[in-house]
């Protein structure tokens, strides 16, 4: 007796949407991306989009929060076209699917071989780990921390309040509080505040406490990694 089939493939004809995200500016994309739903309720309402994301900046961290104010407007993320291998992994990671070409060149290369003066680049089949997202307010007195991840701030974090990552921080709103990354020890975290008015900013233990926000600093979006073993803070 022959076994029944307990799936069956079919070609759909429901619309699939593509999103061509320009910017990593992620205050206008929430602004943009909102307003096309709002004005668009019928059309992208739980409507599936992939994400063509041509911006060369964009990061693994920030897909995350774009993602998830896909979500908040009622649209679904179901892949991403892009030749950036960081977003990929992430998408991969993250269960999306990976539309358009390979990044891997038609060209097979011959494999170079590794010698002892030589090894393999930290970064190669690097897996990510989705980030932690805090879409809410971060209290004074509260404590916020992503185990092996790094941490996305949506909200605002008031003075006394502490945010800590294993990996970077991105804060899209203002930080009042204590910013701590790479508390495991890794020097290549990063820390990005939309707004600056940071009590102590840390990466790996090396820290700065601030009194009193410099000029140049306060209510800046600012970039703070670690360069020859010191903080470097980059107006962005």
């Amino acid at each position: 007796m022959k076994k029944p089939n307990l799936i069956e493939v079919k070609t759909q004809t429901e619309a699939l949407y593509t999103l061509r995200v320009l910017t990593n500016n992620l205050d206008d994309l929430l602004i943009e991306i909102a307003d096309l739903a709002s004005k668009n309720k019928k059309q992208f309402q739980h409507a599936p989009v992939i994400l063509e994301i041509e911006n060369k900046h964009f990061q693994a961290n920030e897909l995350a929060v774009l993602i998830e104010i896909l979500t908040q407007n009622d649209m679904v993320a179901v892949g991403i076209r892009s030749r950036k291998q960081e977003l990929i992994d992430f998408a991969k990671f993250s269960g999306l699917a990976v539309f358009g070409k390979s990044l891997t060149p038609s060209k097979p290369k011959t494999p170079k071989k590794i010698t002892n003066d030589e090894s393999p680049s930290p970064h190669q089949d690097k897996v990510y780990q989705a980030p932690k997202i805090v879409a809410n307010k971060v209290y004074s007195s509260a404590q916020v921390v992503a185990m092996d991840s790094d941490l996305v701030l949506l909200g605002v974090v008031k003075s006394d309040a502490e945010v800590m990552s294993y990996g970077s921080v991105s804060a899209y709103k203002e930080v009042q509080g204590k910013v701590f990354a790479g508390i495991s020890g890794n020097e290549k975290s990063t820390i990005f505040i939309h707004s600056f008015n940071a009590q102590l900013v840390s990466i790996a233990g090396v820290y700065k406490r601030f009194d009193v926000v410099p000029t140049k600093l306060y209510a800046r979006s600012v970039m703070i990694d670690l360069n020859k073993g010191k903080l470097r803070f980059q107006i962005v």
